[in-house]
Formats: C-alpha cells, sequence, structure tokens
C-alpha cells in the first residue's frame, strides 16, 4: 500500500520513544500497560524489526540514505529486545493476534470498498469525466489503477469470509446512523434540550430542525427495513451494553474478539484463526493502520 513506507519511518520514528502508551489502537484508548496497548506496541516493534531486516525496503524508504538506516537498525536493535518480552507472553500474543485479524480484515473491507467505488466510476463514462473534469490523462489513470487492481478485487470478492465480516461491519454502522438520526429527531422536538443546547438562539434551533427534518425521511426509511431493524435489535442485545448504538462499548467487542469469534446478527462469524486462515496470503501486519 502507498502509506505503508510512511507508516514503517512512523514506526521507526517513534516506536521506542512512545512504546504504545496514551495513542488511540482502534476504537479505544489504550496505554502502555493495557491488552490494547500492548499489542499496538507488538504491532509497532514488529513492524520496525522486519522492515530493518529488509534491506531493499530499507533503501527504498530511506532513499538510501545511509545515515538514516543506520538510525533505524539501531533503534530495530533495541525493539528486538522489547519485542522478545512481550512475545514470551503466550496469553498476551494470542490476544494480540486476534486483535490483529479483526484489524486486517476492517482495513480489508475498507480497501474493498474503495475498489468498488472506483470500478463503477471508470465503468460510468458521465461520471468519470465530472470526476476528471474531462481531464483524459487523470481519467486514464483511474483506468489504469482499477485494471491493476482488478485481480486484487475479485480476490476478496470472492473469500466468503471477508464479505461476510464486511457485511455486518456495514450493517453496524448502518445502526449506529439509524441511532444517531434518531437521537437528532428526539432533540427536535424537545424544546427544552433545544434551549440548552443552543443557549436559547432561536436561529440556531431552526437552522437545527431544518436539517433534522431534512434527514428524517432517511431515518423513516431506514425503520421501514424490519430486516434491517431486526439486525440492529440483534447486534445490541448480543453485544450485552444498554446503550443506543446497536453495537455496545468498545469492551463488550473486545470481549468478543478475546473469545476466539466474532458476533454478528445473524449469526457467528467463525473463529478468527479459521477466518484469518481462509483469508490466504492477507498480511495482518500489512494490513494494519496503527
Amino acid at each position: 500500500m502507498k502509506f505503508l513506507s510512511v507508516l514503517l519511518l512512523s514506526a521507526a520514528g517513534s516506536a521506542i520513544a512512545e512504546g504504545g502508551g496514551g495513542r488511540r489502537f482502534r476504537n479505544g484508548t489504550s496505554t502502555a500497560t493495557s491488552t490494547k496497548g500492548q499489542c499496538r506496541q507488538v504491532a509497532r516493534l514488529t513492524e520496525l524489526t522486519s522492515l530493518a531486516a529488509d534491506e531493499t525496503k530499507l533503501e527504498e524508504i530511506t532513499k538510501n540514505n545511509a545515515t538514516r538506516v543506520e538510525a533505524i537498525k539501531a533503534k530495530a536493535s533495541a525493539a528486538a529486545e522489547q519485542l522478545a518480552t512481550l512475545s514470551a507472553n503466550s496469553t498476551l500474543m494470542a490476544t494480540c493476534e486476534q486483535i490483529f485479524a479483526v484489524n486486517a480484515m476492517e482495513d480489508a473491507c475498507q480497501e474493498m470498498a474503495h475498489l468498488e467505488k472506483l470500478q463503477a466510476l471508470v465503468a460510468n463514462q458521465t461520471a468519470l469525466d465530472e470526476k476528471t473534469k474531462n481531464n483524459a490523462t487523470r481519467a486514464d489513470a483511474l483506468k489504469a489503477k482499477v485494471e491493476k487492481e482488478a485481480a486484487d478485487l475479485t480476490a476478496m470478492q470472492s473469500n466468503a469470509t471477508l464479505t461476510q465480516f464486511c457485511s455486518v461491519q456495514t450493517t453496524k454502522e448502518t445502526c449506529r446512523d439509524m441511532s444517531k438520526l434518531q437521537k437528532q429527531v428526539d432533540m427536535a422536538a424537545n424544546t427544552t434540550a433545544l434551549e440548552a443546547k443552543f443557549d436559547g438562539n432561536t436561529t440556531k434551533i431552526e437552522r437545527f430542525q431544518a436539517k433534522v427534518a431534512e434527514k428524517k425521511a432517511e431515518l423513516e426509511a431506514m425503520q421501514g427495513n424490519s430486516t434491517l431493524v431486526e439486525m440492529c435489535a440483534s447486534l445490541k442485545s448480543e453485544s450485552g451494553s444498554s446503550d443506543s448504538t446497536g453495537l455496545g462499548s468498545s469492551t463488550s467487542e473486545e470481549q468478543s474478539q478475546s473469545s476466539g469469534g466474532v458476533t454478528a446478527g445473524a449469526g457467528a462469524l467463525k473463529p478468527l484463526g479459521t477466518m484469518m486462515a481462509s483469508l490466504g496470503a492477507v498480511s495482518l501486519f500489512g494490513l494494519l493502520i496503527l
């Protein structure tokens, strides 16, 4: 991926200094002593040591700058000791493997969605002309990119495990949107809440109500989809949370991941080990967005 080199350089420059502490790891805040914080540290240290061991990649991203190469190798040497200590904790590594697996699949879903949009764009000449402002060079570049990535997209689309996981993620996002819209509709009808939120500013209140009114039809359409409503209710129930997102807290999701599976609406997905095995060539660390 194009941003991988930037990611690796960033890891090389800050893995030792930060140690994974106080930074966000997916949906939650982590510290160096939390499980997520330690897993983040494992991922960063692994990227760093792997980079230092790959002369070709190292020379490529440092543009053959010997000083930068040596600096990265020095930090990687120190990182190797930290990584060895963390890796010796089998319980931690088992948990990290599952967190990494979920992250990798989430990233694969995003990549697949991105490529599908590009594919649809280049297939629609009118939309392509509008997007590129009738610039033939840019249009050809997009077409070339789609052609180059076509095999990867086909592979992802044919992976039943991945597409099932992505479908669940999409449903979760839709449930979140529906919950958010419902809260806005409720707020727009609550004079007391509006007065408090906008400090009695009539103009702001009316503007907010107008925006909500425009979205109300979208909410009603969602709520009219009985299948979607049932799935959102199922996700909320299975999360074991009383919140209104339809997804539960990040802690509930962590527990689901740690138990070896990802719960999904109409049923349970395969255990994460099986899911990742079926992904074949997908690289866990290569797909991480840290």
